[in-house]
This record gives C-alpha cells, structure tokens and sequence, in this order.
C-alpha cells in the first residue's frame, strides 16, 4: 500500500504550536523546563521555549534509519541539565509508535524530576503511548516543514525503487509541496543517479 502523507506548512506549523502552548498553560500546573527529543522535537521544543518562556534542554533518542526502518531506541545524546523535583514538558514532534516517548520518559525519571508532562504535535493512533497534550491525530506520514532534503531524498529514493521516472517524481514531489529549489538541491547534493 502506498504511503499516504500529510503536508505541514511554517504557518500551519505555528498555529499548532500555539495552540499547544495555549492548552499547557491552561490545563496543567507551572512548568519548570521543556527537554525537547531531538531530532524531531527541536523546532518544536525551540518554539515552546519562545511561547511558554521557560528553558529547554534536550536529549537525542534515535529510532529511525530510513522513512520507513525502525531500529533500536538508543538514547546517543544525554541530558546535561538538571530537573531533580522540576516539572519537565517532554517535547517531541509525533507519537508514532510511541516505544521513543517511554523510553524518554524512562530516562527521564533517573533525574528525579517532580513530574514528567508529555506533549507531541501529531498523535498517532497505532501508538502504544498517548501524550497527554497533542494538536492532531493522523495515520499519514508527516512532512515536516523543517526537513525537507531528508524526505525529499528518503521519497525520491523510494519512488526511483518502484521505477518511477524521473518526471514523474519531480512531479510528486511538487504536488506535496515541495519547491523546485528544494528538490534540484538533493539531486545536486545527495541523489546519485
């Protein structure tokens, strides 16, 4: 079956993000620090950070090795500050199956904090955690205004395996958003043909 995508766009993107930050101030007591889930947490974790006006701290927790290959959950970066009795916003940018979230929140909890709030962008709904803040629900792979190459070269590669032509690819990419610019530069750069 062919993978449906779901296009976010910088102002979509900032609207959700508001909306988050809205519903955290207003349903949940003060928190102290966000510790963002990088990769894919840290636009988002940068933008709380802006909107909430509390600091961030960030752990790296890697899963992916291409757009649809799940590999191990290793924790490759640590938290270098302090959350004993602080309460922590996990930020990352979509519980996908959910296994990065609770190994987080695992992680986290050797620090002592006071509490562990969790919060993600997209939720979606074959996850086996369920944040207790998300803006959306969605079954469709998100395309992330912020990493373009990555899925136009992880999506170019994909659609060249299935024989598609070279016209044909630009084309789809184009309909899901992406510019003319963006696409020539990972064919320049990272796309051997």
């Amino acid at each position: 079956m062919a993978i449906q995508y779901l296009p976010v766009d910088w102002t979509t993107y900032h609207s959700l993000a508001r909306k988050l930050a809205a519903a955290v101030l207003d349903h949940t007591t003060p928190i102290d620090q966000i510790v963002a889930i990088s990769r894919g947490g840290l636009t988002l974790g940068h933008l709380l950070s802006d909107l909430l006006m509390i600091p961030i701290a960030t752990i790296t927790i890697q899963s992916y090795t291409d757009i649809q290959t799940r590999g191990e959950i290793k924790i490759t970066e640590e938290l270098k500050t302090p959350i004993v009795d602080k309460h922590v916003l996990l930020v990352d940018d979509v519980a996908d199956s959910g296994k990065t979230l609770k190994r987080a929140i695992s992680y986290l909890q050797s620090f002592h904090p006071q509490k562990v709030t969790t919060l993600t962008m997209f939720y979606k709904p074959i996850s086996e955690f369920k944040p207790d803040f998300y803006a959306k629900k969605t079954s469709r792979w998100i395309l992330f205004p912020y990493e373009p190459t990555e899925m136009v070269f992880h999506i170019s590669n994909s659609l060249q395996k299935e024989g598609k032509s070279k016209a044909y690819i630009q084309s789809f990419l184009e309909k899901l958003g992406y510019t003319p610019p963006e696409i020539a530069f990972v064919r320049r750069h990272h796309i051997t043909q």
